[in-house]
């Protein structure tokens, strides 16, 4: 009867702290979700000049729904996506070429008192959030296709290890460092863990990106999926041919250095350089 009595004990006392544990780790789930909405919030909330953002699409709400506004809307998008900013939207970019257009416009040429330093420094004011952004997403594309070669040696050597491409992937993950591509492998492992294929999760990363080289990866992948060749040696080839890729992209990159510094050579340098050696000759005979 006694160790009957301690086992109904000892079960009631296990239950309750079930129980209290129970609550406890939903209550720190909930706090945590909680924390999750607010930082999204606060990322929303953290974009400059929001009100003026706002005013602006809803005055302009309108003409953003022409074809010629979609368009250009459709190619913003395009360069946000490359660039990987989703807390903006087109809008809020096409809100800031007008808000620099203004603002450039009125300062220059408020200052400068000239008409057409004021049209120049509109048209300066339009294209610098271009310019910034096609440099945001040119630069991420770059540090992706860099690290590239190296997570496919890694998946290499992972799968001649025995362990799945999604297994090599999570070790991927573990291991490197915070960069473009670490974002996007791990864009496909959450596709795969919530129970979107192989397939899918590959293919939607790679239309979003759009990059010859990324493409090839999940060519290979998909095709050796479905045939059931070896994964290992497809990786390492395709390793290596993305090297010799950028090898060639680089010696291009280096032979047309010298058409590039043409310009500025021409209109910045060499005036600057026959200033100084003739300027003191004319000078000199000026004063004679």
């Amino acid at each position: 009867m006694i160790y009957l009595l301690a086992l109904i004990s000892a079960f009631g006392f296990g239950w309750f702290i079930r129980n209290v544990v129970f609550s406890v780790l939903t209550k720190m789930a909930e706090e945590r979700r909680i924390m999750r909405l607010n930082n999204i919030v606060k990322q929303k909330r953290a974009i400059p000049f929001q009100a003026f953002i706002d005013m602006f699409k809803e005055k302009l709400s309108v003409f953003l729904t022409k074809p010629a506004f979609k368009n250009y809307l459709n190619y913003l998008s395009t360069q946000l996506r490359r660039a990987n900013l989703n807390q903006f939207k087109s809008e809020d970019v096409l809100g800031y070429q007008v808000l620099m257009a203004f603002g450039f416009g009125l300062l220059f040429g408020a200052l400068a008192g000239s008409m057409e330093l004021a049209l120049i420094s509109i048209a300066v004011g339009i294209a610098l959030p271009l310019v910034w952004l096609n440099d945001k997403a040119q630069k991420r594309e770059k540090d992706l296709l860099r690290e590239l070669p190296n997570a496919l040696e890694v998946l290499s050597l992972c799968s001649e290890a025995g362990l799945s491409l999604e297994q090599g992937l999570d070790q991927y993950l573990r291991n490197a460092k915070s960069g473009a591509l670490k974002e996007e492998l791990s864009k496909i492992m959450e596709q795969t863990r919530s129970g979107a294929g192989r397939k899918i999760a590959f293919t939607s990363v790679t239309e979003r990106l759009n990059l010859t080289d990324f493409s090839l990866f999940t060519t290979s992948v998909i095709q050796a999926e479905r045939f059931g060749t070896g994964i290992a040696k497809m990786l390492q080839q395709l390793s290596m041919t993305i090297r010799d890729k950028q090898s060639q992209r680089a010696e291009k990159a280096v032979q047309e250095m010298p058409v590039k510094l043409l310009f500025p050579l021409i209109f910045f340098i060499m005036p600057v350089t026959f200033l100084i050696i003739f300027g003191p000759i004319v000078l000199q005979f000026l004063n004679q």
